[in-house]
């Protein structure tokens, strides 16, 4: 067994061992010459970076959010005019450096090399230049307007963050439309084939202008054909490119939103955000094709009108029938949408409940009440969506049908004109496949007119959770990556939303830096709810949260979570490995760090006993451990980092009296000059601390020493 100072030192190694990040480093050099004073561990916030560096993306990403504006260009370092330095340079095998400073009449170059040199450092110019990729990172901050006007004066621009993706695009979309003019030209080919052939080939038996036609003819199909394809490529980068930038941001601001601000029913949230799937298929490739495409009916009836006179009235009639029913249909369309919309929402509900509180639905015979509310849940959406869906298909087969009939009324019309002799016979044909031409993008938009107000509700929904306030604020906060650990919370007041019942009550209360103290108290008494505040979990109605002398909401939350290791009273782990879990928040863990903090946590015992090891498979939510088990991963997890602050939420209540006992002799070797809070009901853990807390109702009932408390009526009363 190790002893004290030998655990200290494996912990302490752990910074030290790290891989370098030469992007990252880069950055954070680059956040401190700027004045955005920030860490490591912020600027990879939200960043798909675990056992990975950052890439080119990844750092104009993270630059931007704080405030720097950052663009790549391919240049040779003596072009690179100097008021752009400094710049980062990109080098072979996915390194980079800091270009300073160069001399071409020297042949020098002052560069910082993230992992090579903590300074600045002179290198040949020839040797940098034959590392060099030819790529570098020109980047400088930007001026943020916002933090120079009024709130009340911006205009807030709602469903910016989907629009304005899809206007990334518009270079696509333009050469889209480019294409679709020229295939829509070529759809008038078609017709004027036909109706040379039957007014001018067949009455003279032209069989050489026939071919000529027809060779004409074939080479447009051809050319439609590939426009066509090269149409549909177009739409699907466009539809991919969009597609996920926007599941990024959606994904990205899920994780990021206050807790305060999470929907109460997890159901009814999770069936929001999939509601992004109806967006994404509402605009498709086939969608944005059916709008560009519109705007060529008016064309094509004019052409209508060019050979076949008056038999254009009977499109026109068609169209402005099609478009005026879809549009009177919506209305009570509309409502079975958001009534079925609804339904889905709490039937999604029910199947999350149902599915992650099997065992309790089990243990307490709930079965036929899960059962009489799905069925109500599956009824009512079943009913909306069957209406709906009937209203729906009785759009589109009118709209067939009105299609249908105004080709036999064009034939029918036409006979009359060409008795008269005012078109031909090829005219007649002509027309009559025109009219297909512009019925088919008239009943493409039909059909999204049917799909429309479903697509907007799904999009007001997301608009929603898009609109729910964030935890890390596009605001500049105090850089606080080494937190001691002195906690002062003045004035304290909380209460969660919703409720009228304060959980916290003018709470007043300094943690010295090194700390140890529990804290006890009764159930509802607010011990939980009071850690919460302190990780900054949720924000205090009134009052502060000072750590090290700074308020909480001022420092930035990735620095405070880093510095905090947090156990919480119900153990969460993720589908994985059991090393998985214990290594997700902290990517770079040695083998023997993870045995160390799985010593400490009691869990060597526990996997010596199964021939995987760390590799062993736990299911959603620790699925498969004992209570215990995942109690004990959860305090690996917290101990991996090595943080300053510890909290313990009922640390040891899964435990038996065997491992709770090992588990304090081992955090007692570990937590040396770490500031500790424990809220426990277990006198045995008191060992662990000097000082104990007492809170009754959101208050301090009691505040002193172990002693203190045993010599007092209270120490009795908050046992198990």
């Amino acid at each position: 067994m190790q002893d004290k100072n030998g655990i200290e030192q494996n912990f302490n190694n752990l910074k030290d061992r790290r891989r370098v990040d030469t992007l990252l480093e880069c950055l954070l050099f680059l956040a401190k010459y700027h004045k955005r004073e920030t860490s490591a561990e912020s600027l990879k916030f939200n960043l798909p970076v675990h056992n990975r560096s950052l890439n080119i993306d990844m750092f104009v990403e993270s630059a931007t959010r704080i405030g720097l504006a950052s663009k790549i260009v391919k240049r040779k370092i003596t072009k690179l005019t100097k008021l752009a330095l400094p710049s980062v340079l990109l080098l072979d095998n996915d390194r980079s450096c800091i270009l300073l400073d160069y001399d071409e009449e020297e042949g020098l170059a002052k560069v910082i090399m993230p992992g090579l040199s903590s300074g600045e450092t002179t290198i040949d110019l020839d040797k940098l230049n034959s590392e060099y990729t030819g790529e570098l990172i020109i980047i400088k901050p930007e001026f943020n307007f916002n933090n120079r006007v009024e709130k009340e004066v911006l205009v807030e621009n709602p469903k910016e963050w989907f629009w304005g993706t899809l206007f990334k695009n518009k270079g696509i979309y333009k050469q889209v439309i480019m294409v679709s003019l020229f295939i829509n030209l070529f759809i008038l080919a078609t017709p004027l084939f036909t109706m040379n052939v039957y007014d001018r080939v067949l009455p003279n038996n032209a069989i050489e202008t026939m071919w000529a036609l027809f060779i004409g003819i074939s080479l447009v199909m051809f050319f439609d054909f590939i426009l066509k394809v090269l149409r549909s490529y177009f739409l699907g980068i466009a539809s991919k490119r969009t597609d996920t930038l926007v599941a990024n941001r959606i994904f990205n601001h899920v994780l990021n939103i206050k807790l305060d601000s999470k929907p109460a029913s997890t159901g009814q949230f999770v069936s929001r955000l999939q509601s992004f799937e109806t967006v994404r298929e509402f605009f498709t490739s086939a969608t944005i094709a059916a709008f560009v495409d519109f705007p060529f009916v008016i064309i094509f009836i004019g052409v209508i009108f060019y050979i076949g006179g008056p038999l254009a009235y009977i499109t026109i009639a068609t169209v402005i029938i099609s478009l005026i029913t879809s549009w009177y249909m919506q209305r009570p369309l509309k409502k079975l949408i958001e009534k079925s919309v609804k339904e889905e929402q709490i039937k999604q509900t029910t199947l999350i409940e149902s599915v992650t509180g099997l065992e309790i639905i089990k243990s307490v015979r709930a079965q036929n009440r899960m059962r009489t509310n799905w069925d109500q849940s599956v009824n009512k959406t079943v009913h909306y969506a069957d209406k709906g869906h009937f209203l729906s298909q009785s759009i589109t087969f009118f709209t067939a049908f009105i299609s249908q009939f105004s080709n036999i009324a064009i034939v029918a019309g036409g006979v009359y004109l060409a008795a008269e002799g005012e078109i031909t016979m090829g005219a007649i044909i002509a027309a009559m496949i025109l009219n297909g031409r512009v019925i088919s993008p008239v009943s493409q938009l039909v059909g999204l007119l049917i799909r429309f107000d479903k697509t907007m509700l799904s999009l007001k929904n997301l608009d929603d959770v898009m609109k729910m306030p964030l935890e890390k604020e596009d605001k500049t906060y105090i850089s606080r990556p080494n937190l001691k650990g002195e906690i002062i919370l003045k004035n304290l007041n909380f209460s969660y939303k919703e409720q009228n019942h304060q959980t916290i009550k003018n709470l007043n209360l300094k943690i010295n830096e090194g700390e140890k103290i529990a804290i006890l108290g009764k159930i509802g008494s607010g011990k939980s709810t009071l850690l919460k505040l302190i990780m900054n979990l949720y924000e205090p109605t009134n009052g502060s949260v000072l750590i090290d002398g700074v308020d909480t909401r001022q420092i930035d939350p990735i620095d405070l979570r880093h510095a905090v290791g947090c156990v919480p009273q119900e153990p969460f782990l993720f589908m994985g490995t059991i090393k998985d879990n214990i290594t997700i928040g902290e990517q770079y863990v040695s083998d023997e760090e993870l045995i160390n903090v799985s010593k400490i946590a009691g869990l060597d015992d526990f996997l010596g006993k199964h021939e995987a090891g760390f590799d062993l498979m736990v299911g959603e939510r620790g699925e498969g451990l004992s209570g215990g088990e995942r109690q004990s991963v959860t305090l690996a997890r917290a101990l991996v980092s090595n943080p300053s602050i510890l909290m313990l939420d009922e640390p040891t209540n899964a435990m038996d009296r065997q491992t709770e006992k090992a588990f304090i002799n081992k955090i007692e070797k570990i937590i040396g000059n770490k500031t500790l809070v424990i809220v426990t009901h277990k006198t045995s853990l008191l060992q662990l601390v000097d000082r104990v807390i007492i809170l009754d109702d959101g208050q301090i009932a009691f505040d002193g020493s172990k002693e203190e408390l045993f010599k007092t009526n209270l120490g009795g009363n908050n046992g198990k």
